[in-house]
């Protein structure tokens, strides 16, 4: 504990090692294991308080107009001690994950890793077609950001907050495209994989009937992705203000990619939920490639948690591989949000060990991998970085969770590959109904664009019969260039 407690002051405040090092181990002496966080934050406090009385101030100083030396001081004495105390409390809820949510993380990676595979296969193949034409679907890959399935662990999910009516009544989560693990967690079910499959295949059936190939359902409060990245974040914002309203104590999940967090509406999101107070968390998936683009070229931020501090709320780094880190990551900010304390910005630094996407691999690892429950190997024509990709290599999540379940008695030897023949047959029979689904129906493409509103059909524009059928919208008389009326078209996708 004292280790881990002072890598985190060392990251967030490295100048005041020193001083929580004496207090904990004060407060170890005089409190002992049981009362050591009570004790510590308590005296953490009064000795930066004391530490600061003891210093000659200048008696006129001001860091900026209005607020003295001494209040600036206290502030940062109380922001450390917050930080120490969000730290305990992450301490405590990992130290309380059961056996059973430790064994669901380890087997919803591996589900994660199967469903990823087998969309591989599926875009190298020629199992799908369309009138005898072979179609590889999108799939947007996350090798190596697996652990992600933690972030649900205790989330409000499940069928438990389904209404009678079907309604959906728990937390909302808004994932992108390396979020598949927390899609998964948050209905762990035949149907949610079947959903992940005809939804990059571009099937009929859940979530969208083939109108866009993202993932997601509502329903279970998976909210599906918009090809603007960023939009989710703003659609999650504003769910955030409706449950404050409400008084509901339900929670909103945004995800983003070191990428995506450049674009405005990510900001215009987290700040309006911070000034707010929304209970909204923010997650940034540093996976150090966006697309092609290295963070170097993205950022120069240190860690994308700074970025917190200009929105008034507290960031952690945490490491992306690490499911009870993300776990009870997670389940902290899930407590403050509950508690109307507002949001946090959670970054989880991993690595992506595959392409932007199926078809990225070749480029970024030098050659077109098969599927595989362990890494491909980077050639010299990859674009990824080498030293990274080795680092990244030693830390794949599954391999290093299921050793450490192993070494604590969670799991036996053998427990692994049968779990993961298990995984891989729940996969394939879902992918099967997948292939052998119909494709949507074409003239449907119309149908719930909006809300409470009819079919929308499709014309054709340029037609002129139909345009001079029209009233209301300004066209352009082909004879004598004078504009007329028509009406505005009904236009589906328009």
């Amino acid at each position: 504990m004292r280790e881990r407690l002072l890598t985190f002051v060392a990251e967030r405040h490295p100048f005041a090692i020193a001083a929580v090092a004496d207090v904990y181990d004060k407060a170890m002496k005089n409190g002992g294991a049981d009362r050591v966080a009570e004790v510590l934050t308590h005296g953490l406090h009064d000795a930066l308080r004391s530490a600061l009385g003891r210093m000659k101030l200048p008696a006129e100083g001001e860091t900026t107009p209005g607020v003295t030396l001494g209040q600036r001081l206290d502030r940062a004495a109380a922001d450390l001690t917050r930080e120490v105390e969000g730290f305990l409390r992450r301490e405590a809820i990992a130290a309380s994950l059961t056996s059973d949510e430790r064994l669901e993380m380890l087997r919803g990676m591996l589900l994660t890793r199967a469903v990823d595979n087998r969309l591989k296969t599926f875009f190298t193949g020629s199992e799908v077609r369309y009138e005898g034409v072979a179609f590889q679907g999108k799939g947007f890959r996350s090798l190596g950001q697996e652990a992600i399935y933690a972030c649900a662990i205790r989330l409000k999910r499940g069928a438990e907050w389904r209404g009678e009516d079907g309604s959906w009544q728990g937390d909302v989560i808004a994932p992108i495209i390396r979020d598949l693990g927390a899609t998964l967690a948050m209905r762990p079910e035949p149907a949610t994989v079947r959903m992940a499959l005809s939804a990059q295949m571009g099937k009929a059936g859940p979530p969208m009937d083939g109108r866009d190939l993202h993932i997601g359902d509502f329903d279970w409060g998976i909210l599906p992705a918009s090809a603007p990245l960023a939009i989710s974040s703003l659609t999650v914002a504003g769910m955030g203000l409706a449950f404050a309203r409400a008084g509901n104590a339900r929670v909103g999940v945004s995800f983003i990619g070191e990428g995506g967090s450049s674009l405005g509406e990510w900001h215009e999101a987290i700040n309006l939920c911070a000034v707010r107070r929304l209970p909204v968390i923010f997650c940034v998936q540093n996976n150090q490639t966006a697309l092609s683009t290295p963070v170097s070229d993205q950022s120069i931020v240190r860690v994308f948690a700074d970025k917190a501090a200009g929105y008034g709320i507290p960031g952690i780094t945490i490491d992306g591989t690490d499911p009870e880190a993300i776990a009870a990551s997670f389940a902290w900010a899930a407590e403050r949000a509950r508690a109307g304390e507002g949001p946090a910005l959670i970054e989880l630094v991993a690595m992506r060990m595959c392409g932007h996407a199926h078809h990225d691999d070749m480029l970024y690892l030098g050659k077109d991998p098969q599927p595989s429950w362990s890494y491909p190997p980077l050639t010299e024509a990859g674009y990824a970085d080498r030293d990274a990709y080795e680092y990244w290599r030693q830390r794949d999540p599954i391999a290093t969770y299921a050793a450490k379940l192993q070494r604590d008695g969670v799991i036996r030897e053998g427990d692994l590959e049968q779990w993961k023949r298990e995984a891989e047959s729940l996969v394939e029979a879902e992918a099967r109904s997948v292939i052998d689904a119909p494709w949507a129906e074409g003239a449907a493409a119309g149908e719930r664009v909006f809300a409470d509103e009819e079919t929308r059909r499709h014309v054709e524009v340029l037609d002129e019969t139909w345009r001079r059928g029209q009233t209301g919208l300004s066209v352009l008389h082909p004879r004598n260039g004078r504009s007329r009326a028509s009406a505005r078209p009904s236009i589906a996708g328009d």
